[in-house]
């Protein structure tokens, strides 16, 4: 598993203590996994694989964050170091609120796995997921 964008999130669930590790680990908002470390753990995670499928997931904060070219790059440096005869395959976790239509167009393409977090019904949800504002998450996911 990966985080590329460590505990950097969108919004503010109130049980989670990845945002309060931006403070303890010193990590500033909006840092992300550089380009030669992206590449140099996609190559040492391919190379340590010995299984007919090979599986990379991709947690955060909120990954979503890092932009669809972020995980293009993800894609063509999978397709650089991909062993002959094996699969790769990617899945993501995500809040869903910065899903569009660009997002999931490019998640099927690539065929993405993902998890949407979603916390039960609109009550439960909004009660524990809300925004840096304070405003429910539900609609938005």
């Amino acid at each position: 598993m990966a985080k590329p964008i460590g505990s950097t999130c969108n919004i503010d669930c109130t049980y989670c203590y990845y945002l309060h590790k931006e403070h303890l680990l010193d990590q500033h908002r909006g840092r992300r996994m550089e380009s030669s470390m992206l590449e140099r753990y996609i190559r040492q995670y391919i190379e340590a694989q010995n299984g007919a499928e090979i599986i990379f997931s991709w947690q955060g904060g909120e990954p979503t964050m890092l932009g669809i070219d972020f995980f293009l790059d993800i894609v063509d440096i999978q397709k650089r170091y991909a062993p002959m005869g094996r699969r790769i395959s990617n899945d993501l976790q995500t809040n869903g609120t910065l899903l569009d239509d660009d997002w999931c167009l490019f998640l099927k393409q690539n065929n993405f796995l993902v998890g949407v977090s979603i916390d039960g019904p609109r009550e439960l949800h909004d009660s524990f997921r809300m925004d840096r504002k304070g405003q429910p998450t539900f609609d938005a996911c």
